[in-house]
């Protein structure tokens, strides 16, 4: 049975105590606003009175729909601090998805912009209007006291806060457990439902208390708030930054256009500590930073595999994240060390969190040997408290800790390997895997060895849509080896794209992690013109038969048909179209040939002996 949470512990009364000792502070500042911590709690704690009396309390789910935004920050202060469990929902979203998770919600009311309103499907859920919340008037609502901050005499080109003479403790709070729901995560689920992650509140204190000491934040630190509310991240970039008195700087809109822009943009917004996914903070490593003038202390990358080392000379530490929903946003954590570059391999995802244990567990959840591959379960603190309403999917994926008498754990899916002194590197996950050809393929072998190619800086491998080819996307600084060339050098045929294109950015999701899907719907590129070159009439009939029957718009005379995506049924749709063009080829000959020009000579040669 969980203990009462001790007032300290509380990510609430974390915020709250900072407009008593630094109620003039900027806590939150984007390009057209500015609230101090006084400010920022004393509006949470007033909209936190209404959201009470309209039956917010302990455990109470209140969907935001609010755009990022400061309002969106008081809104989930504002629930916090009710007692209540806020949903991040992405406004972008469509409608009829904003409308299932507030239905899977249940919540008795939801909190929205006046105009959002009649897009969330009219449910039983009462609407609330942020605007109308925030012009309320009514009695501020806020914990009892966290631990005490020395006092700070308030800037004297503000004046006095309007939380300067707040009695932190004069409204009542329910009493919360470190158990209790602190908000929800809706994920995508396999079936296309989304489904809720139930987050605690001890798990959220536990990632705060160390964020706050692993990167040493305080007061004077301004920290970049880009993540949507539907992402865990949100959580990442608001909670820590607030509970340690930093300034938390939104970053309007979408990012900057290119990588120099929002380089640019840091260094003018003076940011210290800056969270991205994993594309957008490796683009960071290659920015001239010495031309800038300022440069964060702090550049933490997660959400995505990383398969890149930072290069020397970066004037930030860099840190490598590693954490499904269901862990409270990170489970591991690494400093990465340009030096540190072991066997080829990707740079590591770390060692647990502090509250946190990691196993590398086989199929019967028994522990594997030091660097050998197997699936990782993360248990301890930050392991959430399951899925909202789903106790079938939550006890499967949430087991007990076999190595802890009564704890839980969370098991991953992703698949890692323990390297010499504890640090644990990710191989993939447990079912990314594509089969063609009779292959199973792991997209995340072949992606790893693209990047090992001199020039490649990011890759990504995808089944394309049609389902009958491997297509690799580069981004490259320039290559100096056809990458087809190189990877035969690297791995088996079959795991070898048959079509590899450069890029110049590989395209993100809203939440900015690698969109496969949209790599998987790209129409397949046309050849350079030139490369066909057809010799002959023979070669040229067959490739217009090729291009109908592998549907392509143009194929080459070195091309193998098997490697372009035939098979045993297209090479006998092959051969009946040939037919019908009055070229004798059977399916056999395909295969025995299966080069463009080595079959269109074959089929030269037959004609010959007819001759």
């Amino acid at each position: 049975m969980n203990e009462p949470m001790t007032v300290g512990a509380a990510v609430p009364a974390l915020v709250a105590r900072w407009a008593r000792a630094r109620p003039d502070h900027p806590a939150i500042v984007s390009a057209g606003t500015e609230l101090t911590y006084g400010e920022l709690v004393e509006r949470a704690g007033r909209m936190a009175s209404v959201l009470r009396s309209h039956g917010v309390e302990r455990g109470t789910l209140v969907p935001l729909v609010v755009e990022r935004s400061a309002e969106l920050v008081v809104a989930a202060l504002a629930v916090l601090f009710a007692g209540g469990a806020y949903v991040g929902v992405d406004v972008d979203e469509p409608d009829a998805r904003l409308g299932a998770i507030v239905a899977d919600s249940g919540a008795p009311l939801v909190v929205t912009r006046a105009a959002t309103a009649g897009r969330l499907g009219g449910g039983p859920a009462k609407v609330l209007a942020v605007e109308e919340l925030l012009a309320a008037d009514a009695p501020v609502s806020l914990p009892p006291e966290a631990s005490p901050l020395p006092p700070v005499s308030p800037s004297p080109e503000r004046g006095p806060s309007p939380a300067a003479g707040l009695s932190l403790g004069a409204g009542p709070l329910p009493e919360v457990t470190p158990g209790d729901v602190c908000y929800v995560t809706y994920t995508s689920g396999s079936s296309g439902t989304p489904k809720g992650v139930m987050v605690a509140h001890g798990g959220l204190s536990n990632l705060v208390s160390w964020y706050g000491q692993a990167f040493g934040v305080g007061p004077e630190d301004r920290i970049t708030q880009f993540a949507r509310p539907s992402f865990d991240a949100w959580a990442l970039e608001v909670w820590p930054c607030l509970a340690w008195g930093a300034t938390l700087r939104l970053v309007e809109g979408r990012l900057p256009d290119s990588p120099a822009d929002f380089a640019e943009w840091l260094a003018r917004e003076r940011i210290t500590v800056c969270f991205l996914t994993t594309v957008l903070a490796v683009e960071m490593f290659d920015q001239p930073w010495d031309l800038y003038g300022h440069a964060p202390r702090v550049l933490l990358l997660g959400g995505e595999r990383l398969r890149r080392h930072p290069p020397f000379g970066l004037p930030f530490a860099v840190y490598n994240l590693y954490g499904p929903t269901e862990t409270t946003v990170v489970a591991t954590w690494a400093e990465l060390d340009p030096a540190d570059v072991v066997g080829g391999q990707d740079p590591p995802i770390g060692r647990p969190l502090p509250g946190l244990r990691t196993h590398v567990l086989d199929a019967e959840r028994r522990p594997v040997p030091p660097g050998t591959v197997g699936e990782l379960y993360v248990a301890g603190a930050g392991v959430a408290l399951g899925y909202l309403r789903r106790p079938e999917l939550t006890e499967e994926r949430f087991p007990a800790d076999p190595f802890t008498p009564g704890g839980r754990a969370y098991a991953t899916g992703d698949l890692v390997r323990e390297l010499p002194g504890g640090a644990l590197v990710f191989v993939g996950r447990a079912d990314d895997q594509v089969k063609l050809r009779g292959f199973r393929i792991e997209l995340g072998e072949v992606e790893t060895a693209l990047t090992r190619l001199p020039g490649v800086r990011e890759a990504a491998v995808v089944l394309h849509e049609r389902g009958d080819r491997l297509v690799g996307y580069v981004v490259s600084d320039g290559l100096t080896e056809d990458p087809g060339e190189g990877l035969a050098a690297l791995l088996p045929a079959h795991m070898v794209p048959q079509t590899i294109v450069t890029v110049e950015r590989l395209p993100l999701t809203p939440h900015g992690k690698l969109d496969r899907d949209a790599l998987a719907r790209r129409p397949l590129p046309a050849r350079v013109a030139g490369e066909t070159g057809f010799l002959t009439e023979a070669e040229r009939v067959l490739a217009e038969i090729w291009c109908d029957v592998l549907d392509l718009d143009e194929v080459g005379r070195q091309d193998s048909f098997f490697d372009l995506g035939g098979d045993s049924l297209s090479a006998m749709r092959l051969a009946s179209r040939a037919r019908e063009r009055g070229i004798r080829l059977g399916a056999e000959d395909v295969f025995e040939h299966e080069v463009l020009h080595e079959l269109a000579a074959a089929v030269d040669a037959t004609a010959g002996e007819d001759r």
